[in-house]
């Protein structure tokens, strides 16, 4: 969903694959990702699992409008260019029936584009289910057999996206039970992603911040990728001048390498993250000029050099 993001991981994620956001303290960065993986998906027709927060706010996909728009204007401008009939005029009204029919507008789009402060058009929701209702607590082995019908009835590529996984809110507090149950679902989801590796894929925001950091680190080791999300809330008087135009940062600490002896080469493996009302934007990070970030030796405090 994320032009900049495809770019960095080679042109998208690979199918079969596990992607764990690391969502940060503050802000809405992982769920805003978590989202824009759901719309896309949606976007082409793919089948989408999550939770109902993220249903109720995937965002408007663009295009759309703009598609109707355009095939609008086709219309107009060919019936105002085409002249009337005077002899034939009885097969004017096929010729306009048979009109909208035969104007297409192809979209041909790798990603598209979405605006988060508009919700999505319920006509591009149909292939869009709930996998785990926000009110309940989650249950790993029923989100797990959820997964497991999902793939068995459906011959598309479907996209399961899971919200704040393991968070305390959700799920009480991280006992040893429950980060023994945490890491046995996960190794179950990848070995259901590599059964259907060619029409799977999964995405999880962890709340790594609540989190033991041995169990981070065994995420992290079963993930293929794995993406880290630190906010500058509160943080602004402290920056420096590089980093003031943005919100916050993302890290790229894994990319996967399935079938392969080595993944994409990454040119940026940290990224600074600029969120609007709109959209949610990633550009890499540029160094200033050398010698701009101390200031220059004041020439009235060195000493004279013909002084004794």
């Amino acid at each position: 969903g994320l032009r900049e993001l495809d770019a960095v991981v080679g042109g998208g994620y690979l199918l079969g694959s596990i992607v764990v956001v690391e969502s940060s303290v503050f802000g809405s960065f992982g769920s805003d990702l978590a989202r824009y993986f759901a719309a896309e998906g949606l976007a082409n027709e793919h089948v989408v699992y999550t939770d109902a927060s993220v249903v109720a706010s995937l965002p408007l996909e663009l295009s759309t409008a703009q598609k109707q728009l355009k095939a609008a204007l086709v219309v107009a401008q060919t019936s105002a260019a085409a002249p009337p009939l005077t002899i034939a005029w009885q097969y004017e009204k096929y010729a306009a029936e048979t009109l909208p029919h035969n104007v297409k507008v192809t979209d041909n789009r790798f990603c598209h584009s979405f605006d988060l402060s508009k919700p999505m058009v319920d006509a591009m929701k149909r292939t869009c289910h709930v996998l785990l209702d926000s009110s309940s607590t989650l249950a790993y082995r029923s989100i797990f057999a959820t997964m497991q019908q999902a793939l068995e009835h459906s011959d598309d590529v479907v996209r399961f996206v899971l919200t704040d996984v393991g968070a305390p809110w959700i799920s009480g507090d991280m006992t040893s039970e429950h980060q023994s149950q945490l890491l046995i679902f996960v190794r179950a989801v990848r070995g259901l992603l590599a059964r259907h590796r060619r029409r799977a894929i999964c995405m999880l925001t962890v709340p790594a911040f609540t989190l033991p950091t041995p169990l981070v680190r065994s995420i992290r080791h079963l993930a293929d990728y794995v993406f880290e999300l630190s906010s500058f809330a509160g943080q602004s008087d402290h920056l420096p001048s590089e980093l003031a135009d943005f919100g916050g940062l993302l890290f790229v600490h894994k990319v996967a390498h399935l079938h392969a002896i080595t993944g994409h080469a990454l040119d940026n493996v940290k990224l600074g993250v600029k969120r609007d009302r709109r959209k949610l934007k990633l550009e890499p990070l540029h160094l200033p000029p050398e010698g701009s970030r101390s200031q220059k030796p004041d020439k009235t405090q060195q000493p004279n050099d013909m002084s004794f």
